[in-house]
């Protein structure tokens, strides 16, 4: 697929009830008849039919009329092919009010175009929602607009997206004084070397034409400054352009919530992008003066030259902000800028990344008064090796710390619904652990080998859901002494999952486990002692076979096997299993039968990327077997196939 395609938006068609188009065909009958010499509206599929003739290249669609384009009102090409067309491809339409050229890419329009004195909309952008290349190829380097375009004095709607570089447009623009919509998305410049003087010129005469009411610029390749003159638009679209070196206050006043799609960059989700302009002496950061969207992402916040061009933006007064995200990439004295940068109380979820001070401003040390209706709060890359402690924020049900390496200390007395520590490996809780129900811990040992708090061992902490991902061996896992309610655990990377058994009473209400890693040979024993077990996800590399304690689990009702490729049999114990009604094998290239215990009370099968296994269920004596199962799925692919598509 083509770089372009990843900004295209998926085609807009209205549906019209089944008698409103049979009506509407009664009444225009021949005029879109494309065979008829009346046809006034004309919906072509395959250009390549039309412009075979030298003398007409719609001679062949129009075969009855002597002046086959006299009557043609509108013109839509949709083959979503490449189309060249002649100087005087189109001469004959003197009465062409519509033209559509986007789906068919046409390299350059032809000089004839010039003679469509009543045409109101152009359409020349280039189409990359397209097939695989060569057959469809990237927008060409330039484009060559004709003068003859400026006498168009009636158009209205010109879209040119894609096209790169319009050469001869600015020649041409000035005299399209009745233009209400301009499209020039995508483009480099407007003439085959960089001008930068002479882009800007171009830019300032659209500003002028006096009836201009929506201009698409997104994503323009060169430096310009926004004239005062877009404030009069009815609308502006700015997003990606990401050289612009000068906005006019007046104009950021015109689109508060969005300021012209500049607030949100729609590949990388990141946001506003804080950039050096006025040659380097302020940032784009004044630019955010006038808005108050619902979502603000501020980022490249080393580039702000000074705090005053932090507090001009007011940013505590804008309280329809409701999700706001703060980032630095590098830069010094952090803390001036975040003391200014304090968020509106209205915000309920907060992102702050690449803080590199020791301490944080006050309001954050404060922040469950400060900002009373957070609800999620994400932290990454800071520097400090503490944070203040969390008592009781009204509103706050998640926190995620990500990448915060000095962080020593963090006490969270709120009680939460979600945590998550990623990259914390020196964090110790060490007043008590936070309240929360669901956990992710990713190479944050120190979290896990926590073991003292103050509260005494018969006091449990709320966690429902576990999931860590980790290499230090489960004995040195004391935070599972406060987790007595457990009932998900989800294990990645541990390599050792011995434990004393007295430690498996933080087990006994397990009710889904996961194991995943290459270093675990053999099951844990304790695995036969989770009685309350329901559901088992095993993707081990290296196991070697299903422990047989494995039998005690009574109560297991799904059972999945992901790469346990050192697997080569399913034990025939499993049919003790009585509740045990779900199996699904992904990638166990060593198992090559089921055995025909563990199977009858089975009602839904899932096997996928199982070489010899996939083989086995296509034999028919296997499917009889098989039959009684309600859902089946097998593949010997990545993709699940259908028991019918065996063969």
């Amino acid at each position: 697929t083509s770089y372009y395609s990843l900004f295209m938006k998926p085609d807009n068609f209205l549906i019209m009830h089944d008698l409103a188009h049979d009506l509407a065909r009664s009444v225009l009958a021949n005029e879109i008849n494309i065979e008829s010499p009346s046809c006034r509206y004309a919906w072509l599929t395959d250009h390549r039919k039309l412009f075979k003739s030298s003398m007409n290249p719609l001679a062949k669609l129009f075969k009855s009329s002597m002046d086959p384009l006299t009557k043609i009102r509108a013109l839509h090409f949709i083959d979503r092919g490449s189309l060249q067309l002649h100087a005087e491809a189109l001469s004959g339409a003197k009465c062409l009010c519509v033209l559509d050229l986007s789906k068919c890419c046409a390299q350059e329009l032809p000089d004839s175009i010039g003679q469509l004195k009543q045409l109101r909309y152009l359409d020349a952008s280039w189409n990359v929602d397209v097939p695989e290349p060569p057959e469809y190829p990237d927008p060409p380097e330039s484009t060559m607009i004709p003068k003859a375009l400026g006498s168009l004095n009636k158009l209205q709607y010109l879209n040119l997206s894609f096209r790169r570089r319009p050469i001869g447009l600015p020649e041409v623009i000035r005299k399209l004084t009745e233009l209400r919509y301009l499209n020039t998305s995508f483009c480099e410049g407007y003439y085959l070397l960089d001008s930068p003087s002479a882009n800007q010129s171009f830019i300032d005469c659209i500003g002028t034409l006096p009836n201009l009411e929506q201009l698409d610029m997104s994503w323009n390749d060169y430096v310009f400054c926004v004239p005062e003159s877009f404030s009069r638009l009815k609308k502006l679209n700015l997003s990606g352009c990401n050289q612009i070196s000068s906005l006019p206050e007046n104009v950021g006043k015109v689109d508060i919530p969005r300021l012209f799609g500049l607030l949100d960059h729609p590949l990388e989700n990141d946001g506003f992008h804080v950039r050096p302009v006025d040659s380097g002496s302020g940032s784009s950061l004044v630019w955010l003066k006038h808005t108050n969207p619902d979502v603000l992402c501020i980022d490249d916040l080393q580039n702000v030259k000074s705090v005053e061009e932090a507090r001009s933006i007011r940013l505590m007064e804008k309280n329809r902000i409701e999700t706001l995200s703060l980032k630095w990439h590098g830069g010094m004295e952090h803390i001036e800028l975040l003391t200014v940068l304090m968020p509106p109380s209205s915000v309920k979820n907060l992102d702050i990344r690449g803080y590199m001070d020791d301490i944080c401003p006050h309001w954050f040390m404060h922040i469950g008064q400060y900002l009373p209706n957070l609800v999620s709060l994400e932290l990454c890359h800071f520097q400090c090796n503490s944070l203040p402690t969390l008592v009781q924020p009204p509103n706050l049900r998640k926190i995620v710390l990500r990448h915060m390496e000095n962080l020593e200390k963090f006490n969270i007395l709120a009680k939460l619904e979600h945590l998550e520590i990623y990259d914390c490996p020196n964090l110790r809780f060490k007043l008590c652990l936070p309240r929360a129900v669901y956990w992710y811990i990713s190479r944050s040992d120190n979290v896990l080998s926590w073991g003292q708090c103050a509260w005494n061992t018969a006091s449990s902490c709320p966690v429902s859901e576990l999931k860590v991902d980790s290499e230090l061996p489960l004995c040195h896992w004391s935070l599972l002494h406060q987790l007595r309610g457990l009932r998900d655990l989800a294990i990645y990377g541990c390599k050792d999952l011995t434990i004393p058994s007295w430690r498996t009473r933080s087990f006994t209400s397990l009710e889904s486990l996961l194991l995943y890693g290459y270093h675990i040979h053999k099951l844990p024993e304790w695995l036969g002692e989770l009685t309350s077990l329901w559901r088992l996800n095993l993707c081990l590399g290296n196991l070697q076979e299903l422990h047989k304690n494995m039998r005690q689990l009574t109560q297991l009702q799904s059972l999945s096997l992901e790469k346990c490729n050192k697997l080569t049999s399913l034990p025939q114990w499993l049919g003790e299993l009585t509740l045990l009604k779900t199996l699904k094998l992904y990638g166990c290239n060593g198992i090559i039968s089921l055995p025909e215990s563990a199977i009858t009370n089975l009602q839904e099968l899932r096997i996928s990327v199982c070489h010899v296994l996939f083989e086995w269920c296509k034999l028919e004596k296997n499917k009889m077997k098989l039959a009684h199962i309600k859902e089946k799925s097998y593949s010997d692919s990545g993709q699940e196939g259908c028991e019918e598509d065996l063969g």
